[in-house]
């Protein structure tokens, strides 16, 4: 297993690694409904041209030329990121969101980041358990609407100082 940044050369594998996933854990994903490939091309083509411009850490888990898990800290205020990690189905349990999680707030300090927020909805549980397990805190709640009413969010922290 190989972590690393992202880079241009991986927008196919993100792609596919994306529609799995969304297809694996819709609660983990911000679609509202099953993206397109086209789409997830699009809004991720630009995500990676971000990460050279220091307002963006990208982290993935690669095994056999397959994206295993990827983490990705956006730069959202003066020392503030903003992260969204998922695992691949079929290799959760074995560290790996744990692993890229921690690379990626390594990488995003070098950037001016020391504090860190994340965002899980209410009902997903597993995503609540990985970020708490992993030193955050939960500090409120906001609601969003979706397509199928009132989403419950839970907002966690944590601060690198």
């Amino acid at each position: 297993m190989k972590i690393r940044e992202l880079d241009m050369g991986d927008l196919d594998m993100l792609s596919r690694f994306i529609m799995d996933a969304y297809n694996d854990f819709p609660l983990a994903m911000w679609f509202e409904t099953k993206p397109s490939q086209s789409e997830i091309e699009r809004i991720f083509y630009n995500k990676i041209r971000s990460a050279g411009l220091r307002n963006l850490v990208d982290i993935i888990s690669e095994d056999n030329n397959v994206i295993t898990g990827e983490c990705e800290i956006a730069k959202a205020g003066f020392d503030l990121g903003v992260i969204g990690v998922i695992v691949r189905k079929g290799y959760r349990g074995y560290n790996i969101g744990s692993s890229i999680l921690s690379k990626a707030m390594d990488n995003a300090v070098d950037i001016g980041i020391t504090r860190f927020m994340a965002e899980v909805r209410e009902e997903n549980k597993e995503g609540l358990k990985f970020f708490i397990g992993n030193g955050f805190a939960p500090v409120g709640y906001r609601d969003t609407e979706g397509t199928s009413g009132k989403i419950r969010i839970v907002v966690l922290q944590k601060s690198i100082r």
